[in-house]
């Protein structure tokens, strides 16, 4: 949404209500009202802000960035008349929550235009009773960064003790539906035994304000553990965006290993534009909304819980490097943040003049 709102700021006149600290990433040129980062405090006060700010001058259109300003914006436009718009993931349709479902997603189906991550995002919309007619799809972006020199990478490799030479890497929030422990139970064993030179880097911590609270750090660290190979994996934890950046650039294949969990779903795939922008990969489980986020110019699409096929495909690519490297930095360029802020002004602009 920062993103998204730095794009807007470029043709229309932006009011921004945020989280604390949210104006230091924004344009001089926004207005910004900040409020509390706490879940509960910042949807009653920037509702609250809401109200106070329209009321004072007449906006063409609200926004709201995700699922949880649903009631907000349903709130806003009935008093005020004005038009809305929702940004929507997976998670924001179908988290398992009986109030959630009961208040929040009711208020979706009367926003007046519905943006979606991705294809299957739009399809569980629909699904929920909003209007098809007033569905657009813009998937997320990513940048497109300068690769990291050899000689980071080399460094990055000593800073953090990565001996072999063969990299698998999992970037993400550690939960039940990434399948990072039925990964390392299920097809580490067998693709060490194919490339016994090769390792797997974890970049990520267990998810601590989700929806859904579906985490699985302790069962991911119990596995390792009982590993016979847990000295091949790397725990990293969080890190920064240079670093980030340097660790994707120095595997040689991203792992994306999902399972279905019920009231949790992969809306897009982020990280898998993230690995192609510079030059990685991705092997995916085909579920969620993650098909929007892999071709076969960055990345394989195995079927559900085939971890014969999944093992078998990354062995390959860390023996073979079937996949064109250079090409995934082509589609990923397709997802470049002036491409997605041009689709975006393009679907704002059925309904205002951007």
């Amino acid at each position: 949404m920062q993103h998204l709102a730095c794009g807007m700021a470029e043709y229309a006149d932006l009011t921004v209500i945020g989280p604390r600290g949210c104006a230091q990433s924004l344009p001089v040129n926004v207005q910004v009202y900040e409020t509390s980062d706490k879940l509960a405090t910042f949807l009653l006060c920037s509702t609250w802000l809401g109200i106070k700010v329209c009321s004072k001058r007449e906006f063409d259109i609200v926004i709201g960035g995700s699922g949880l300003i649903a009631p907000t914006l349903r709130i806003l436009s009935l008093i005020f008349r004005c038009k809305t718009a929702i940004y929507l993931h997976g998670l924001d349709i179908i988290v398992d929550n009986y109030w959630y479902q009961q208040i929040f997603v009711p208020c979706l189906q009367r926003v007046y235009l519905t943006i979606v991550n991705s294809r299957n995002t739009r399809k569980l919309a629909i699904d929920k009773g909003v209007k098809e007619t007033r569905i657009t799809v813009v998937n997320p972006g990513t940048d497109i960064s300068e690769m990291p020199a050899k000689a980071a990478l080399k460094q990055f490799r000593l800073d953090h003790d990565i001996s072999f030479s063969k990299i698998m890497i999992f970037v993400g929030r550690m939960t039940r539906r990434k399948g990072l422990s039925a990964f390392i139970e299920k097809c580490l064993p067998s693709i060490l035994a194919k490339v016994p030179d090769a390792g797997l880097i974890v970049v990520g911590d267990n998810p601590q304000s989700s929806l859904n609270h579906l985490g699985e750090e302790r069962e991911i660290v119990a596995k390792a553990a009982e590993s016979e190979h847990k000295n091949r994996i790397v725990f990293l934890g969080r890190l920064n965006d240079n670093d980030l950046a340097t660790c994707y650039a120095l595997a040689d294949v991203q792992i994306l290993p999902l399972r279905e969990v019920d009231g949790d779903i992969e809306g897009f795939g982020m990280v898998a534009i993230e690995a192609a922008a510079l030059g990685t990969p991705t092997v995916a489980f085909a579920l969620g909304g993650v098909s929007d986020a892999i071709s076969p110019a960055n990345g394989l699409l195995v079927a559900a819980d085939r971890y014969d096929l999944y093992a078998e495909a990354i062995s390959d690519i860390l023996s073979q490097a079937p996949i064109d490297y250079a090409s995934c930095r082509r589609h990923a360029e397709n997802f470049s943040w002036v491409n997605v802020n041009a689709q975006f002004r393009q679907a704002l602009a059925e309904i205002i003049r951007c």
